[in-house]
């Protein structure tokens, strides 16, 4: 029996982003204490305002805005609310900026690290980067990972960063350590 799940998600390890030409590696400090993830693309998403909630304010806040100054005409009203909406969707793409602005991970990260890498592009399929991405996402990928038999504390994403992102040897032999022994009668290695 084989732990690994063929075909399932990568997006298990969200420091590790599978790209057409091969993986990124993002340092897990990027987006540690901060309300953004890394999406299966490589990009920053913030969190705290999911787009659905935001579309649904600005609606209903337009209809709110038309009842309002609609004077009791329907012909008034249906102009407001069709001047309203792209007015609340330009507020809201204002506020999204400069919530980013202020929040961005990347600036907060360079203020701390300087210009230090935070992404580390592997395409080399021969070399050892690849090899260690691999084993990464395959082990995420397994449900001995996923329910936290395997590596309970999540070191997984610093150590393929500090393999991958600052070659760090030691990092390179925990990892494969953390791999290989994923064996007994509930585990599996992978």
């Amino acid at each position: 029996m084989n732990d690994f799940v063929t075909g399932s998600p990568a997006d298990r390890l969200p420091t590790l982003v599978r790209t057409p030409s091969g993986y990124r590696v993002h340092d897990p400090a990027l987006v540690v204490g901060t309300h953004y993830a890394i999406d299966e693309q490589g990009d920053l998403i913030y969190t705290r305002l999911p787009a659905g909630s935001i579309v649904a304010t600005v609606f209903v806040g337009s209809a709110v805005v038309a009842l309002w100054a609609g004077d009791d005409s329907w012909a008034w009203s249906a102009l407001t609310f069709l001047l309203a909406v792209p007015t609340g969707f330009a507020l809201a793409a204002a506020l999204l900026g400069l919530i980013h602005v202020t929040t961005n991970p990347v600036r907060r990260y360079r203020e701390r690290n300087g210009h230090a890498r935070y992404a580390v592009d592997v395409t080399d399929r021969e070399s050892t980067a690849w090899a260690l991405c691999r084993r990464a996402e395959r082990l995420a990928a397994t449900p001995s990972w996923v329910s936290g038999r395997i590596d309970p504390t999540r070191t997984l994403g610093s150590l393929l960063w500090s393999a991958v992102g600052e070659g760090q040897e030691w990092a390179a032999e925990s990892l494969n350590r953390l791999v290989e022994p994923a064996t007994g009668p509930d585990l599996q290695s992978v």
